[in-house]
């Protein structure tokens, strides 16, 4: 009910009363004094007591819209050729001596990592295989592993990845070539070599717990970050000023080596920041002295 109604209804519901009251003692010598007229007033509204709600419009928090880059033109006919091709190797100091690059390869992910080990990018059965990323995290536009691992075979006519056992050779070495390039197929990038390091892949081969270093993938947490930082620089050949840290990108050269059965040698880069100067960075490399080497060597 309205407040303007209880007004009204007030005054009527007293004189009702006042009636049922003298029907009520009629027989009685007391009189009942009828009861007075009561005027109802309007109500007053005061303009202090009148309230205006306003309508509530909440922000609209928007994400930023996705950009995602075009396809580098240089590397359309590869993929045209071979749809598994998603980037490009090549270690541009590294040359022989008609000046031609040793490692300068296209990249292939597929749905596993054996179809490329004796498959060439032109689909045809090849000892040489191909230069094949991980296939574990796809290598899209948008996202990648912060750890790509890249397989090759080390070919004994020096193709391919055999290069990258040349990492062993000492500091002079990876002093002149420190710099890897590895380009998607819509970014170029630049890379500077932190940690040279051989490895067996099987327990037996070590007396330290096996460091599946291809495993390494992506880093969810400063704890896992940590865990590869460290296992790398544990076995690395070489230390330098070169400093890494959470939520930088790898990539990670493997191939087999022959110290032991089974062996690997592998080479991890760090990406170069924007607007990073490296220019310093080969004069820091020294041997590392306390390297582990895996135990069945000794």
């Amino acid at each position: 009910m309205k407040k303007s109604d209880k007004n009204i209804a007030k005054p009527i519901a007293v004189a009702m009363a006042a009636a049922i009251a003298m029907t009520a003692f009629a027989g009685c010598q007391r009189e009942i004094e009828p009861s007075p007229d009561v005027t109802t007033a309007p109500p007053i509204v005061s303009s202090d007591s009148v309230t205006t709600t306003e309508p509530v419009t909440e922000p609209i928090v928007t994400e930023p819209p996705v950009v995602i880059p075009d396809p580098l033109e240089k590397y359309a006919d590869y993929y045209e050729q071979n749809s598994d091709f998603i980037g490009w190797i090549s270690i541009p100091s590294l040359k022989n001596s008609k000046g031609k690059l040793y490692v300068d390869y296209p990249v292939v992910q597929a749905a596993d990592n054996e179809k490329y080990i004796d498959l060439s990018f032109e689909g045809k059965k090849s000892s040489s295989g191909c230069i094949y990323a991980d296939y574990k995290v796809p290598i899209t536009a948008t996202s990648h592993a912060d750890n790509i691992t890249l397989y090759g075979h080390s070919m004994k006519d020096g193709t391919f990845f055999r290069k990258v056992l040349d990492y062993k050779n000492g500091v002079d070495f990876v002093k002149e070539h420190y710099i890897i390039n590895f380009d998607t197929r819509w970014e170029e990038n630049r890379y500077v070599v932190v940690a040279c390091f051989l490895i067996g892949i099987y327990e037996w081969q070590d007396d330290e717990p096996l460091f599946e270093y291809f495993k390494c993938r992506n880093f969810d947490t400063q704890k896992d970050f940590d865990y590869f930082y460290e296992n790398i620089m544990h076995r690395s050949y070489y230390l330098s000023d070169i400093d890494c840290k959470y939520g930088d990108e790898f990539i990670t050269l493997s191939t087999c080596a022959y110290d032991f059965k089974d062996s690997r040698y592998v080479v991890v880069a760090r990406k170069v920041r924007e607007n990073e100067d490296i220019s310093g960075y080969a004069d820091t490399y020294v041997k590392n002295k306390s390297r582990h080497k895996p135990s069945i060597l000794d």
